[in-house]
């Protein structure tokens, strides 16, 4: 199958399957979605939405409903999975790029001055597709817009006849129908990227996502911070997890949710998942290198997946 590869959201693209027309439409989509959603840009109308200092902001249909589908599962999870931590990513020294905040490391992490989300962060008018964010709070889509736009992108493909593809944004994958021997995942190693953990093939469509506090790091030795916020804290998470991969239905579900079990750590996240997304499958890594397979993870795994049998190559690598 055709594998094309771009730069989109700071981040490596490819895609599976696709023709020349819907690699360029590809492309063309993550560039659009990086100029409405990026938190980096200061033109983008996400930046826009964070300067508007409480007032209610007029929205186009792209930034009303990523900001709604984030905000659903902020309910959802009852705050632990939290788009509204923007202050708290630029008090720990995220203000720009990755790169940005490894060259400004030495900033002073004042992240412990951050305030709390307040219990009703927005105001969403969908009649008006209006946004109305509390003052106290900035809005940072991060890896939810990523996955979310991936997976809106797979459905405009499925709508337009192509019955078998994938995207991947940097990791997070979006998988539809099946090839000849299914989906063959890699899931890389926290601790050395050249180095494979787990190997899964898949006999299904699925959304597939990565999260890891070992990928995007920055400071000294003692006071190294990652751009993952625990909004109970409003400070870089602390984990006992370096790495967990979902396997869900949709995409989004799977950035979530990923998210969520690393803040909530090994203990508590595994059986907190399991009971509230029985049908979801995961792999997660322990700070002490422990791997652990859980939740719904046979389901979407081939029987036949130890032969040696497969079809198209994919690699679910950390974000």
């Amino acid at each position: 199958m055709n594998m094309h590869t771009f730069q989109a959201m700071s981040t490596e693209f490819r895609t599976i399957g696709l023709s020349a027309h819907s690699q360029r439409q590809a492309e063309s989509w993550f560039s659009f979605i990086e100029k409405s959603l990026s938190r980096f840009r200061e033109s983008s109308e996400l930046s826009a939405l964070n300067r508007s200092e409480g007032r209610p902001f007029l929205a186009s249909a792209l930034l009303y409903q990523a900001t709604s589908v984030a905000d659903r599962y902020f309910r959802e999870t009852g705050g632990l999975f939290n788009p509204y931590v923007g202050r708290a990513l630029v008090a720990s020294g995220y203000s720009d790029s990755l790169e940005s905040a490894k060259r400004t490391a030495h900033v002073a992490n004042n992240a412990a001055a951050v305030p709390g989300t307040p219990e009703e962060p927005a105001e969403l008018d969908r009649r008006m597709m209006g946004i109305r964010l509390h003052p106290d709070v900035s809005l940072d889509l991060g890896g939810i817009a990523k996955g979310w736009s991936a997976e809106q992108l797979a459905g405009m493909l499925q709508r337009e006849g192509v019955r078998v593809g994938a995207i991947d944004a940097g990791g997070d994958l979006a998988l539809w129908g099946t090839p000849e021997g299914g989906w063959e995942i890699a899931i890389g190693d926290p601790f050395a990227e050249e180095r494979e953990l787990a190997h899964l093939r898949l006999k299904r469509s699925a959304g597939i996502a990565t999260s890891s506090v070992m990928k995007r790091r920055w400071g000294a030795a003692g006071s190294e911070r990652h751009h993952l916020i625990d909004p109970r804290t409003m400070k870089p998470a602390d984990t006992d997890l370096a790495q967990v991969t979902v396997l869900a239905p949709t995409l989004t579900e799977a950035e979530v949710y990923a998210k969520c079990l690393l803040l909530l750590g090994a203990e508590v996240g595994m059986a907190w998942l399991e009971a509230r997304k029985p049908a979801f499958g995961y792999v997660a890594v322990g700070r002490d290198g422990q791997v652990f397979r859980g939740g719904a993870l046979a389901d979407y795994e081939d029987a036949d997946e130890r032969t040696g049998r497969g079809g198209t190559v994919n690699h679910a690598a950390a974000i």
